[in-house]
């Protein structure tokens, strides 16, 4: 339809409106039968000419309300809002006008108030009744193919404003039948007209008997325990279940609620959902340059649009892998801020400088490492190279063309490194630690973050379970009691942003991941995710730990105390507990790594990684802290 018939349509509507209503307001004021009490003989001659400027002046206000530009088949609060604002505004200035001239130009008040009630609600109901028409004439079929009936777990805001979608628009293929809540007050009621059944535990039954075609779930702050034991009741059933986005997507505004989707492991996280106030990193980064390493990495990926939605004044991508760098440039094709993409390799010191003095960049994340423990088992030079002496030069590089931040990215794995690349991280912490401890940072903060697994990522256990049970099994688990911590990639990006734009001079920060979970709990939750049992559908194999594996990971040493921040998901180290190491011994060991080892490549010679490791940090003993500090 056509603006131009759309205005027509919706003039001949109000305005058919309003004639109907000025007239009916004279009639029910003064009678329908001009014998017994019609309209008074000084009023005959003005109900005409009155009429006509006040019907348009009604228009015109309406016109300035927007009331003309809206589709005619939707009208919702707000266009009801609009049109009652108004009527009001018309009739408030007509009784003014009443009140200056008495019935000269307009008719009495009592005219003027049953005008304005019965104009309103005429032509909110004829809205009204248009919007319900259309949506029954399109409700079960579209283009001649049926609809898909659909039952909505969730009678809260995120259900009721998907139901409101997939009513008025039905081309997107599917029709709401039901909902099911957990709260029993809402049991027996309507949403939209739509009936609440029961609890989700009663949809199989349901489902079977009432010729539904799948499950939306609109609940995305329900906890992660409820969640689980709905999509694993649902895939028990053979139910097909999409959800809703998340809570954080549908703030942000990357998703509508309409926009559904498969549940993924994601979605069945152990914790609840973490959520972060962009102000401070947005305040931090905004009009600045900003530097991002190992760019094509999951991480580094990630690290790269934060940053750029946090609209700096330039972003630097740097990867030595052309391929993944490409497809983060692709990711940033829409961004309206200069992004610079380099490919180099952040051991090629002389490049890093180069960049580094061209870009002049106000902030570094530095997130280049090799980060896959079984490969850096084999290359230990490698680890040693990229990971540790590469993070040393390049945050003096820092220092000496005075870059305002450098955030070293770390993992868990540094923690009591049992493996080359937990190592080699754990080196590269130190080696920030040894410029903070000898005051040779310039006018550098230097922060350091420590996280652990990150659902998503390359190296994730997570997409080599997937495979494995699109194969059909088995699923190869390590041991029963493996664990590990478990964070979504933007989750953690977004408390690396935010722990790197605290005030604190230098400071190595720690994520709080929850509880860890068991390997073997991911992995039949996967499975049960793609609709099978585990050890009846897909075998599940213990193959025991790999070498460099912990069965547990911890995120701090024993000795390590950690203070509150501003955010309750970042912890951090206590400053006066922060290793203290000699820039110049750690200096000469790492230059004498690098000589007396230059033929490492393939040689798996890890025991002068961790005989390195322990001239430089000592031998901590091991056990599992769990203590704070009030800040």
């Amino acid at each position: 339809m056509s603006r131009l018939l759309r205005f027509m349509i919706l003039i001949a509507l109000y305005g058919s409106a309003a004639v109907v209503s000025y007239w009916l307001s004279w009639k029910l004021r003064f009678g329908f039968y001009p014998g017994i009490d019609g309209i008074p003989e000084r009023f005959r001659d003005l109900v005409v000419i009155q009429g006509l400027w006040i019907v348009a002046f009604k228009m015109v206000c309406l016109y300035a309300l927007g009331q003309f530009t809206g589709l005619v088949r939707f009208f919702r609060l707000p266009d009801a809002i609009r049109l009652f604002v108004g009527s009001s505004i018309a009739t408030a200035v007509l009784l003014v006008i009443w009140v200056v001239s008495s019935f000269q130009y307009v008719p009495p008040a009592s005219i003027l108030l049953t005008d304005f009630i019965l104009f309103t609600f005429t032509v909110m109901g004829l809205r009204v009744g248009i919007r319900i028409l259309d949506e029954r004439r399109k409700g079960f079929f579209r283009g001649g193919k049926k609809l898909e009936r659909v039952a909505i777990v969730g009678a809260g805001q995120a259900g009721s404003a998907l139901v409101s979608e997939l009513i008025s628009q039905p081309e997107m293929g599917m029709r709401p039948v039901i909902f099911f809540d957990d709260s029993s007050v809402k049991h027996g009621r309507q949403l939209h007209g739509i009936p609440i059944g029961g609890a989700p535990e009663q949809i199989p039954s349901y489902f079977s008997t009432h010729d539904l075609d799948k499950v939306i779930l609109a609940i995305p702050s329900a906890s992660p325990e409820r969640l689980r034991a709905v999509v694993s009741l649902l895939k028990q059933h053979k139910i097909p279940v999409e959800t809703v986005p998340s809570v954080r997507e549908i703030v942000s505004g990357s998703f509508r609620a309409s926009q559904t989707r498969e549940v993924n492991i994601e979605d069945l996280l152990y914790r609840e959902p973490i959520v972060i106030n962009s102000d401070e990193i947005r305040e931090f980064i905004s009009g600045r340059n900003v530097m991002v390493t190992g760019a094509g990495g999951s991480i580094g990926q990630e690290l790269s649009i934060q940053v750029t939605d946090m609209k700096p004044k330039r972003v630097l991508l740097v990867d030595r892998c052309e391929s993944a760098l490409f497809l983060t440039e692709r990711k940033l094709l829409d961004a309206d801020i200069d992004v610079v993409t380099c490919v180099a390799d952040v051991k090629d010191l002389n490049a890093m400088e180069a960049l580094v003095r061209e870009f002049a960049p106000h902030a570094i994340y530095h997130a280049a490492a090799h980060k896959h423990v079984g490969m850096m088992e084999r290359q230990p030079r490698e680890a040693f190279l990229n990971n540790s002496e590469a993070t040393y030069r390049f945050a003096q590089l820092a220092v000496k063309h005075s870059v305002d931040s450098f955030c070293l990215i770390s993992t868990d794995k540094a923690v009591y490194p049992s493996s080359v690349m937990g190592a080699t991280k754990r080196l590269a912490e130190l080696s920030i630690q040894s410029l903070i401890a000898s005051e040779e940072t310039g006018g550098t903060r230097f922060s350091m973050v420590r996280f652990g697994n990150v659902i998503g990522s390359s190296g994730s256990v997570i997409p080599i379970f997937e495979k494995q049970i699109d194969k059909g099994g088995p699923v190869t688990v390590t041991d029963r009691k493996m664990t590990r911590y478990f964070m979504t990639i933007p989750e953690a990006v977004g408390l690396v942003l935010l722990a790197s734009s605290f005030k604190e001079e230098h400071a190595l920060y720690v994520l709080d991941m929850g509880t860890p979970v068991k390997i073997d709990d991911v992995a039949r939750d996967l499975i049960r995710l793609k609709g099978l049992e585990p050890d009846v559908d897909i075998e599940i194999s213990y193959i025991g730990a790999r070498p460099g594996e912990k069965i547990d990971e911890v995120l701090q040493y024993s000795e390590e105390a950690l203070l509150e921040t501003a955010h309750e998901k970042i912890l951090r180290f206590a400053s006066d507990e922060m290793k203290v190491v000699s820039r110049f011994d750690l200096e000469e060991r790492f230059t004498d790594m690098v000589r007396r080892n230059a033929d490492m490549l393939f040689v798996p010679e890890r025991d002068i990684i961790f005989s390195l490791l322990e001239a430089i940090d000592g031998s901590p003993k091991k056990d599992v802290p769990n203590h704070k500090k009030e800040a």
